[in-house]
Parts: structure tokens; C-alpha cells; sequence
């Protein structure tokens, strides 16, 4: 009998066959398995119409702008509290009064305009005894020149604050070598110091007024103008 020609490409062919089997089965079972993962996952809507969209972030309620009234009580309360610290710094000549006065002076400017004119004076006022005590002459000017401004807003001639304002003013000018300056702001404190005794039927100068009118009598006494600073003189000893 002839040997079979071709014994190898059968078992081979066979091989084939049952590798492909193999092969297929493999396939199909990887199908399955990704089909399977696929059919668990989350879907993505194939458009934005095609499944429901999640809600919106609910927003807060607007809440209603601060009055200028508000936002001055809430600032008042604020300076109240700086103030407090800056003078009590200021008494024990703590040099850390420079910064609590500086805080209370910026604040005080953030008021709302109109509101707590007399708060802005005294912030203005405090600053700049700060600067003073400090040898901080013409920062403490730039203090006393504020508020000296604001006092027609904030005070009427006579009050204790508006002749304070022209007085310390007059202090800095004299320290500083300008006499004219401060011969002129001594005497509209003098002036309203005056108004003040006036309106309260007081024959009896103020003690404030006295200190006022003995510090403008050196002053014209330097300037030689003793006739006249003797007449302040007497008019502090009553």
C-alpha cells in the first residue's frame, strides 16, 4: 500500500481546526465578559436630552445690603474697643500706642459719611498725641490739620472737642518753630474756651483754658510781645 502523502498536513489541518476552535471559544468568552462589565457600568446619555439632568446647587438667600446705620454701630463697637487701648497705652507712654491709636484713627475713617463725626475726630485727635508723644511732629500735624477739618461737621464753637482740635494743633505749630501759625490757633481755642464760660455764666476761666493761655503768653513772651502775654497771665490766675 502506498504510504499516504500527505500525513503531516492532516494532523496538521486538524491542529488548526482545533486551535481555531480553541481561539473562538476564548473570543467568545472575552465577549461575554466585556459585555457583561459594560451592561454594569454607569451609561453616559448618549445626548444631553437623553437622560434627566442633575439639579441645580440650591443658592443661598441673597442676604440684604448693611444699612450705613449697621455698618456704623458694628465699626463703633470696634473703636470702642482700640480706643480704650490706645489710651490706656498712651497713659504708660508704651510706644505700642502708636499702632492700637493708628487702628482706631483707620477704622474710625471708614465710617459711613455723615455718621459718628465726632468718633472721626477723636480718632484723629488720639493718633496724633500718639505721633507727638513719639517726637512724630509733622505725622501728628497731619492729624491735628483732619481734625481740626471735620470739626464744622462734627462739633459747634464752644464744645470742649473744638477748642481741643485748635488747641493741640497750636501746641505742634509752637514745637515745630511756627509761631504765626500757632499764635493764631491758640487764640481761636482761646476764643471758644471762652464761648464756653460764656454760655455756662462762669466768671472763673476753665482749667483747660488756663493751661491754653499760659502756654500762648511763652509764646508771645518769646516774640516780645510781653504787654500781652502778661494780660493772658492774669487772665489764667482768676
Amino acid at each position: 500500500m502506498r504510504p499516504d502523502p500527505h500525513p503531516r498536513s492532516i494532523q496538521h489541518n486538524g491542529d488548526v481546526r482545533l486551535a481555531g476552535r480553541s481561539t473562538l471559544r476564548i473570543a467568545c468568552a472575552a465577549a461575554f465578559l466585556l459585555l457583561a462589565t459594560l451592561a454594569a457600568a454607569p451609561q453616559s446619555p448618549q445626548s444631553p436630552g437623553a437622560a434627566a439632568q442633575a439639579p441645580a446647587p440650591a443658592q443661598p438667600p441673597a442676604q440684604p445690603p448693611m444699612s450705613a446705620e449697621d455698618k456704623a454701630n458694628l465699626l463703633s463697637d470696634q473703636i470702642g474697643k482700640l480706643m480704650v487701648k490706645c489710651v490706656n497705652l498712651l497713659t504708660a507712654q508704651d510706644p505700642l500706642s502708636l499702632e492700637y491709636c493708628k487702628q482706631q484713627r483707620d477704622l474710625a475713617d471708614q465710617y459711613p459719611p455723615h455718621f459718628r463725626m465726632l468718633d472721626r475726630m477723636m480718632a484723629h485727635d488720639e493718633y496724633g498725641i500718639a505721633l507727638a508723644a513719639f517726637a512724630h511732629r509733622h505725622q501728628a500735624l497731619e492729624e491735628f490739620d483732619r481734625e481740626v477739618s471735620l470739626a464744622p461737621q462734627a462739633v459747634k464753637p464752644g464744645s470742649t472737642e473744638w477748642s481741643t482740635a485748635y488747641w493741640h494743633r497750636a501746641m505742634i505749630y509752637s514745637e515745630l518753630g511756627e509761631n504765626a501759625r500757632a499764635d493764631r490757633d491758640y487764640r481761636a481755642a482761646e476764643a471758644s474756651f471762652r464761648k464756653a464760660d460764656r454760655e455756662q455764666g462762669s466768671s472763673a476761666a476753665d482749667p483747660k483754658l488756663k493751661r491754653v493761655l499760659r502756654q500762648h503768653a511763652t509764646l508771645l513772651a518769646k516774640e516780645g510781645k510781653n504787654a500781652e502775654a502778661r494780660q493772658l497771665l492774669a487772665e489764667a490766675a482768676k
